[in-house]
Protein backbone atom coordinates (compact mmCIF):
# COMPACT_ATOMS: atom_id res chain seq x y z
CA UNK A 1 0.00 0.00 0.00
CA UNK A 2 2.83 2.37 0.90
CA UNK A 3 4.63 1.53 -2.36
CA UNK A 4 1.46 2.27 -4.33
CA UNK A 5 1.07 5.66 -2.62
CA UNK A 6 4.71 6.44 -3.37
CA UNK A 7 4.27 5.55 -7.05
CA UNK A 8 1.19 7.77 -7.25
CA UNK A 9 3.08 10.65 -5.64
CA UNK A 10 5.99 10.26 -8.07
CA UNK A 11 3.62 10.09 -11.04
CA UNK A 12 1.79 13.21 -9.88
CA UNK A 13 5.08 15.05 -9.41
CA UNK A 14 6.29 14.09 -12.89
CA UNK A 15 2.96 15.13 -14.40
CA UNK A 16 3.15 18.52 -12.68
CA UNK A 17 6.71 19.04 -13.89
CA UNK A 18 5.63 18.10 -17.41
CA UNK A 19 2.79 20.62 -17.32
CA UNK A 20 5.18 23.25 -15.98
CA UNK A 21 7.63 22.64 -18.83
CA UNK A 22 4.79 22.77 -21.34
CA UNK A 23 3.66 26.13 -19.97
CA UNK A 24 7.20 27.46 -20.16
CA UNK A 25 7.47 26.31 -23.77
CA UNK A 26 4.87 28.97 -24.64
CA UNK A 27 7.05 31.68 -23.10
CA UNK A 28 9.11 33.31 -25.84
CA UNK A 29 11.84 34.50 -23.47
CA UNK A 30 12.25 31.04 -21.90
CA UNK A 31 12.36 29.48 -25.39
CA UNK A 32 15.04 31.93 -26.55
CA UNK A 33 17.15 31.19 -23.47
CA UNK A 34 16.83 27.47 -24.20
CA UNK A 35 17.89 28.05 -27.83
CA UNK A 36 21.00 29.93 -26.69
CA UNK A 37 21.92 27.24 -24.15
CA UNK A 38 21.50 24.35 -26.63
CA UNK A 39 23.47 26.13 -29.34
CA UNK A 40 26.25 26.96 -26.88
CA UNK A 41 26.45 23.30 -25.87
CA UNK A 42 26.53 22.37 -29.56
CA UNK A 43 29.44 24.78 -30.10
CA UNK A 44 31.32 23.41 -27.09
CA UNK A 45 30.86 19.82 -28.30
CA UNK A 46 32.09 20.65 -31.81
CA UNK A 47 35.19 22.31 -30.39
CA UNK A 48 35.87 19.30 -28.15
CA UNK A 49 35.16 16.24 -30.33
CA UNK A 50 34.57 17.74 -33.78
CA UNK A 51 30.91 16.73 -33.81
CA UNK A 52 27.75 18.55 -32.85
CA UNK A 53 24.70 17.43 -30.92
CA UNK A 54 23.12 16.34 -34.21
CA UNK A 55 25.90 13.70 -34.56
CA UNK A 56 25.55 12.44 -31.00
CA UNK A 57 26.66 8.83 -30.55
CA UNK A 58 26.61 6.45 -27.56
CA UNK A 59 30.34 7.02 -27.11
CA UNK A 60 29.75 10.69 -26.47
CA UNK A 61 28.14 9.80 -23.14
CA UNK A 62 31.67 9.89 -21.73
CA UNK A 63 31.57 13.67 -22.10
CA UNK A 64 28.89 13.81 -19.41
CA UNK A 65 31.33 12.15 -16.99
CA UNK A 66 34.11 14.63 -17.77
CA UNK A 67 33.74 16.98 -14.81
CA UNK A 68 36.49 19.28 -16.01
CA UNK A 69 34.93 19.78 -19.43
CA UNK A 70 31.44 20.28 -17.98
CA UNK A 71 32.80 22.83 -15.52
CA UNK A 72 34.60 24.68 -18.31
CA UNK A 73 31.45 24.74 -20.44
CA UNK A 74 29.38 26.05 -17.53
CA UNK A 75 31.90 28.77 -16.66
CA UNK A 76 32.27 29.79 -20.32
CA UNK A 77 28.48 29.96 -20.76
CA UNK A 78 28.05 31.99 -17.57
CA UNK A 79 30.85 34.37 -18.58
CA UNK A 80 29.35 34.81 -22.05
CA UNK A 81 25.86 35.47 -20.71
CA UNK A 82 26.99 37.82 -17.95
CA UNK A 83 29.70 39.82 -19.74
CA UNK A 84 30.34 39.07 -23.41
CA UNK A 85 26.78 39.08 -24.77
CA UNK A 86 25.68 42.25 -22.86
CA UNK A 87 28.71 44.16 -24.17
CA UNK A 88 28.12 42.97 -27.75
CA UNK A 89 24.42 43.83 -27.50
CA UNK A 90 25.25 47.29 -26.14
CA UNK A 91 27.61 47.96 -29.06
CA UNK A 92 25.09 46.66 -31.60
CA UNK A 93 22.33 48.76 -30.07
CA UNK A 94 24.46 51.91 -30.19
CA UNK A 95 25.33 51.23 -33.83
CA UNK A 96 21.67 50.57 -34.58
CA UNK A 97 20.62 53.84 -32.94
CA UNK A 98 23.11 55.83 -35.03
CA UNK A 99 21.99 54.09 -38.23
CA UNK A 100 18.34 54.68 -37.34
CA UNK A 101 19.07 58.35 -36.64
CA UNK A 102 20.84 58.78 -40.00
CA UNK A 103 17.96 57.12 -41.82
CA UNK A 104 15.43 59.24 -39.94
CA UNK A 105 17.40 62.35 -40.91
CA UNK A 106 17.71 61.42 -44.58
CA UNK A 107 14.28 59.78 -44.96
CA UNK A 108 12.04 61.44 -42.37
CA UNK A 109 8.81 60.29 -43.99
CA UNK A 110 9.79 56.63 -43.76
CA UNK A 111 11.78 56.56 -40.52
CA UNK A 112 10.89 59.76 -38.69
CA UNK A 113 8.60 59.82 -35.69
CA UNK A 114 5.14 61.32 -35.73
CA UNK A 115 5.62 65.05 -35.22
CA UNK A 116 1.96 65.88 -34.79
CA UNK A 117 1.03 67.48 -31.48
CA UNK A 118 -0.02 64.95 -28.92
CA UNK A 119 -3.55 65.11 -27.58
CA UNK A 120 -4.10 63.02 -24.48
CA UNK A 121 -7.28 60.99 -24.24
CA UNK A 122 -10.26 62.05 -22.20
CA UNK A 123 -9.82 61.16 -18.55
CA UNK A 124 -6.02 60.81 -18.85
CA UNK A 125 -3.49 63.09 -17.19
CA UNK A 126 0.34 63.28 -17.31
CA UNK A 127 1.76 60.94 -14.70
CA UNK A 128 3.88 63.66 -13.11
CA UNK A 129 0.76 65.77 -12.57
CA UNK A 130 -0.85 62.95 -10.60
CA UNK A 131 2.35 62.48 -8.58
CA UNK A 132 2.56 66.18 -7.76
CA UNK A 133 -1.09 66.24 -6.71
CA UNK A 134 -0.58 63.17 -4.49
CA UNK A 135 2.43 64.77 -2.78
CA UNK A 136 0.69 68.12 -2.43
CA UNK A 137 -2.44 66.68 -0.84
CA UNK A 138 -0.56 63.83 0.92
CA UNK A 139 -3.09 61.44 -0.61
CA UNK A 140 -2.01 57.81 -0.07
CA UNK A 141 -4.49 56.48 -2.63
CA UNK A 142 -3.24 58.74 -5.43
CA UNK A 143 0.39 58.01 -4.62
CA UNK A 144 -0.29 54.26 -4.61
CA UNK A 145 -2.02 54.64 -7.98
CA UNK A 146 1.03 56.49 -9.28
CA UNK A 147 3.46 53.86 -7.97
CA UNK A 148 1.48 50.97 -9.46
CA UNK A 149 1.41 52.75 -12.83
CA UNK A 150 5.17 53.38 -12.77
CA UNK A 151 5.93 49.78 -11.77
CA UNK A 152 3.70 48.40 -14.53
CA UNK A 153 5.26 50.69 -17.13
CA UNK A 154 8.80 49.79 -16.05
CA UNK A 155 7.98 46.07 -16.10
CA UNK A 156 6.60 46.36 -19.64
CA UNK A 157 9.67 48.30 -20.77
CA UNK A 158 12.06 45.79 -19.21
CA UNK A 159 10.17 42.86 -20.75
CA UNK A 160 10.23 44.50 -24.18
CA UNK A 161 13.95 45.24 -24.03
CA UNK A 162 14.73 41.74 -22.76
CA UNK A 163 12.79 40.23 -25.67
CA UNK A 164 14.95 42.21 -28.09
CA UNK A 165 18.18 41.27 -26.32
CA UNK A 166 17.35 37.56 -26.23
CA UNK A 167 16.34 37.59 -29.89
CA UNK A 168 19.63 39.16 -30.96
CA UNK A 169 21.55 36.82 -28.65
CA UNK A 170 19.88 33.76 -30.21
CA UNK A 171 20.64 34.99 -33.75
CA UNK A 172 24.28 35.72 -32.87
CA UNK A 173 24.71 32.33 -31.19
CA UNK A 174 23.22 30.59 -34.24
CA UNK A 175 25.65 32.52 -36.48
CA UNK A 176 28.64 31.48 -34.36
CA UNK A 177 27.42 27.87 -34.41
CA UNK A 178 27.21 27.95 -38.22
CA UNK A 179 30.66 29.56 -38.63
CA UNK A 180 32.35 27.01 -36.35
CA UNK A 181 30.64 24.12 -38.16
CA UNK A 182 32.06 25.39 -41.46
CA UNK A 183 35.59 25.34 -40.04
CA UNK A 184 35.43 21.81 -38.65
CA UNK A 185 35.95 18.91 -41.03
CA UNK A 186 32.86 16.67 -41.21
CA UNK A 187 31.28 18.66 -38.40
CA UNK A 188 27.56 19.33 -38.52
CA UNK A 189 26.17 21.92 -36.16
CA UNK A 190 22.57 22.32 -35.10
CA UNK A 191 22.04 25.21 -37.48
CA UNK A 192 23.49 23.24 -40.40
CA UNK A 193 21.41 20.20 -39.50
CA UNK A 194 18.14 22.16 -39.27
CA UNK A 195 18.93 24.00 -42.50
CA UNK A 196 19.57 20.74 -44.30
CA UNK A 197 16.44 19.10 -42.86
CA UNK A 198 14.28 21.90 -44.28
CA UNK A 199 15.34 21.03 -47.81
CA UNK A 200 14.32 23.42 -50.59
CA UNK A 201 12.29 25.56 -48.22
CA UNK A 202 15.37 26.36 -46.08
CA UNK A 203 16.14 29.79 -47.67
CA UNK A 204 12.52 30.90 -47.35
CA UNK A 205 12.31 29.77 -43.71
CA UNK A 206 15.62 31.50 -42.92
CA UNK A 207 14.41 34.76 -44.44
CA UNK A 208 11.12 34.49 -42.50
CA UNK A 209 12.97 33.90 -39.21
CA UNK A 210 15.32 36.84 -39.81
CA UNK A 211 12.39 39.06 -40.79
CA UNK A 212 10.50 38.15 -37.59
CA UNK A 213 13.65 38.75 -35.53
CA UNK A 214 14.08 42.17 -37.16
CA UNK A 215 10.48 43.08 -36.31
CA UNK A 216 10.99 42.06 -32.68
CA UNK A 217 14.20 44.11 -32.43
CA UNK A 218 12.49 47.10 -34.05
CA UNK A 219 9.61 46.84 -31.57
CA UNK A 220 11.94 46.33 -28.60
CA UNK A 221 14.68 48.88 -29.32
CA UNK A 222 13.40 51.48 -31.76
CA UNK A 223 9.79 52.11 -30.78
CA UNK A 224 8.84 55.71 -30.05
CA UNK A 225 7.98 56.23 -26.39
CA UNK A 226 4.43 57.43 -25.93
CA UNK A 227 3.70 60.25 -23.45
CA UNK A 228 3.33 58.84 -19.97
CA UNK A 229 -0.31 59.32 -18.95
CA UNK A 230 -2.57 57.73 -16.38
CA UNK A 231 -6.35 57.53 -16.15
CA UNK A 232 -7.74 59.88 -13.49
CA UNK A 233 -10.79 61.87 -14.74
CA UNK A 234 -11.16 64.32 -11.80
CA UNK A 235 -7.69 65.79 -12.35
CA UNK A 236 -8.13 65.65 -16.13
CA UNK A 237 -11.22 67.90 -15.95
CA UNK A 238 -9.35 70.32 -13.73
CA UNK A 239 -6.35 70.45 -16.05
CA UNK A 240 -8.52 70.95 -19.14
CA UNK A 241 -10.36 73.83 -17.49
CA UNK A 242 -7.01 75.40 -16.67
CA UNK A 243 -5.63 74.80 -20.18
CA UNK A 244 -8.71 76.46 -21.73
CA UNK A 245 -8.12 79.56 -19.63
CA UNK A 246 -6.56 82.32 -21.83
CA UNK A 247 -4.55 83.69 -18.91
CA UNK A 248 -2.99 80.27 -18.27
CA UNK A 249 -2.08 79.97 -21.97
CA UNK A 250 -0.40 83.39 -21.99
CA UNK A 251 1.56 82.48 -18.86
CA UNK A 252 2.71 79.18 -20.38
CA UNK A 253 3.82 80.92 -23.58
CA UNK A 254 5.76 83.54 -21.61
CA UNK A 255 7.53 80.88 -19.54
CA UNK A 256 8.46 78.97 -22.70
CA UNK A 257 9.83 82.18 -24.29
CA UNK A 258 11.92 82.95 -21.19
CA UNK A 259 13.41 79.45 -21.22
CA UNK A 260 14.31 79.74 -24.91
CA UNK A 261 15.92 83.16 -24.42
CA UNK A 262 17.84 81.91 -21.42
Amino acid sequence: MAQSDTDKTVSTSLAQRGVGLLERAWSSQWALRLVCAVLFLDIAMMLRVGRGLWQWSPGDMELLHDVGWLSLVFVAFTFSVAIVIPVVLLLLRQIGVHIWYLLATRLPRLFGSDLRSYQRGLGYVPTHELRDRALLEKDAFLFRLYEEHVQTREAERASREQAGELTVAAILTALVDWVIAQRISNGIGMVDAIYGALGNSAPLVTMAVLFCAALIVKWAWFTDTKPDCIYYPPLDRELRDKENNPAWRRGTLQRATIREDG
